[in-house]
């Protein structure tokens, strides 16, 4: 399945998906502040729509969609989250 995203979205989604590895360790955070993990191939396709300047995202299992817009909710990204969730919608 692909599905089109806003350029913002996309990038909304990376900056809290991909938070440098050092900064967080040398800042101390607690294992209760780390972000849930998403999945490789997921970020490879957002990574791929940001470096394209395209906002097609995917090819990815309809799955792995829901599991972006889960993801999306569980970090605060409640919009990006719900527009995820009608992209998938209006894939049909």
């Amino acid at each position: 399945m692909i599905v089109v995203l806003p350029l913002e979205t996309i990038a909304r989604i990376l900056d809290c998906a991909t938070p440098a590895p050092s900064l967080a360790s040398s800042a101390g955070l607690g294992a209760s502040q780390a972000q849930p993990a998403l999945a490789a191939n997921i970020l490879n396709a957002l990574n791929k729509a940001k470096r394209d300047k395209a906002n097609v995202v995917g090819p990815l299992e309809p799955g792995q969609f829901n599991d972006l817009s889960a993801w999306c909710r569980n970090v605060g990204l409640t919009n990006e989250g719900e527009t995820v969730e009608a992209a998938v919608r209006a894939s049909g």
